[in-house]
């Protein structure tokens, strides 16, 4: 196999620089007994136990086994590995090397040497490897490592691996499809291994993060790529692992994520051909958080067809679409088995105000269409059994078109709204009913006694500032509509008890109690 157009200098020149070492060699030759080394290979010849050989031979008088051959061996071994030190090597053989995909080309800016210490290899500096005329990456060196064997035949020149050092490479994550299509084509014929290197993220011209202390590793097997990715991303180290086959007459890919101080593992298998995966599956896996199942992918769309979720607040599954293009978008089902409502609001109890406030911006790019339920739900004092929702998220807002909750025996409500967030504000305007079944078990659950004068419908309308966490009420009636001056008082008192230490007493069902026998008896 022909790597390099090596250009010769005349054998004349070479004898000239080494002529000093054959002489001092020769005069070592001279000592040597012809007759005595024709024996021993006779000797060999005939008898090859090599236990008896060594019993014939005089190894303390014989100075040419301790002393001539190791010279000898010495001497023209490192002829060997240092005569292609005076070939001129080709920079397109090796830049042809490195990328043999013609979606990239690679070109050597820089200087091309060979050099036989540690090991024999073709040195080159600056690297640049090219995709429509962007740089996709830049390296200071790179470094083609040679088989000892065959060294002075160019013909049989044979390269095992390629290192490419202190590299930089810029993705642009809008631009994801014609990556991975590059990866699934052999970007070269030979394994290549780039070292202490920095990947950085794009959305267009936009910084997101960076890969940094990256050693990357490429291999091409027959019909399979793998690729390994150790570095560091936000402080934490990180391991991406990919596979990719022929199984069954199909590409196979397997990609593996871990984030060993997060205690993140991910996996996910998929068939896929042009642009489309078949019969994927995914394990999605963090500390007690944990999301696995199967999906497929066509026209920019994922199907989530089965998965399963859970995590110490929730258990249930997921099953919908994710859309990314033209613009991202998604209609999901989440069925909840149970959700730990105690649990998840101590959590959120535990956030400083600041990440409190956090969770009701909604990211203006997420929008689609969430149906969320849960077959029961754990609390404190068991108020709310089960519920289900329609949830629609556009341009940063939240409308909730509806939220049925179910009281058990007491009843049920619903509540509808919107969570709009605008620069300055988000606020929650909001509609609620409220339907007493059984007004005796209703008043005993909020300890009211001796009070049967209760509605079996409760209708409320309002808005919640969730930036200065305050409630406001437009209209509170059952069969009629309660007086303003009442709406004023109820509204008061639910600030001062319920939003007393901000979102801490919201759901207290203790303060609760208290505010509604405040309420009841001024109504009264």
């Amino acid at each position: 196999m022909k790597y390099f157009n090596i250009k010769r200098y005349k054998f004349s020149t070479i004898l000239k620089k080494i002529y000093s070492i054959f002489n001092n060699t020769f005069t070592y030759i001279k000592h040597i007994n012809l007759k005595k080394l024709y024996n021993y290979l006779d000797n060999i010849k005939k008898n090859f136990n090599f236990s008896n050989l060594a019993k014939k031979i005089k190894f303390k008088g014989n100075k040419f086994l301790f002393f001539h051959i190791p010279i000898f061996t010495i001497f023209f071994g490192f002829l060997y590995l240092a005569i292609p030190t005076f070939f001129k090597y080709d920079k397109s053989i090796l830049e042809d090397l490195i990328c043999v995909n013609k979606k990239i080309k690679c070109k050597i800016i820089g200087k091309i040497n060979y050099s036989f210490f540690p090991s024999p290899r073709i040195k080159a500096t600056n690297l640049v490897i090219n995709k429509n005329k962007g740089n996709l990456l830049k390296a200071d060196y790179v470094t083609a490592k040679l088989s000892i064997k065959n060294l002075l035949a160019k013909e049989k020149h044979k390269i095992q691996f390629i290192k490419i050092n202190n590299f930089e490479s810029k993705i642009n994550l809008k631009d994801i499809k014609n990556y991975i299509n590059i990866f699934s084509d052999k970007i070269s014929t030979l394994p290549i291994n780039l070292l202490n290197g920095k990947i950085l993220l794009y959305d267009n011209e936009n910084y997101i993060t960076s890969f940094s202390n990256t050693d990357l590793i490429l291999k091409f097997p027959k019909d399979s790529i793998k690729f390994k990715l150790n570095g560091k991303l936000l402080s934490h180290d990180v391991l991406i692992d990919i596979n990719k086959k022929i199984s069954d007459n199909k590409p196979l890919t397997d990609i593996e994520i871990k984030i060993k101080d997060l205690i993140f593992y991910s996996k996910i298998s998929f068939y896929d051909s042009i642009n489309n995966i078949e019969n994927g599956k995914f394990l999605i896996r963090q500390s007690k958080n944990k999301s696995s199942g199967f999906f497929n992918y066509h026209d920019n769309t994922i199907s989530l067809i089965k998965s399963n979720i859970s995590n110490p607040f929730i258990d249930g599954k997921l099953i919908g679409k994710i859309s990314f293009l033209p613009y991202f978008d998604f209609n999901l089902d989440l069925n909840l088995n149970s959700i730990n409502f105690t649990r998840l609001y101590n959590y959120f109890l535990q956030m400083n105000e600041i990440e409190q406030k956090k969770l009701f911006k909604i990211n203006n790019k997420l929008n689609g269409k969430l149906n969320f339920s849960s077959e029961k739900v754990y609390s404190k004092n068991n108020l709310v059994k089960s519920f289900e929702s329609r949830i629609n998220l556009f341009n940063g807002n939240v409308k909730i078109e509806q939220l049925l909750i179910n009281l058990g025996k007491l009843g049920a409500a619903d509540l509808l709204g919107n969570i709009k967030n605008e620069k300055e504000t988000t606020n929650f305007k909001f509609e609620s009913n409220i339907f007493v079944d059984n007004k005796k078990k209703f008043l005993n659950k909020f300890g009211i006694y001796n009070n049967e004068n209760l509605a079996s419908n409760l209708f409320v309308q309002g808005n919640f500032d969730l930036d200065n966490i305050r409630i406001s009420f437009y209209e509170i009636s059952d069969e009629e509509k309660m007086k303003e001056e009442d709406i004023n008082f109820i509204e008061s008192e639910f600030n001062d008890l319920m939003l007393e230490k901000g979102f801490e007493y919201l759901f207290n069902f203790q303060k609760f109690k208290v505010f509604l026998k405040s309420a009841r008896d001024e109504t009264n």
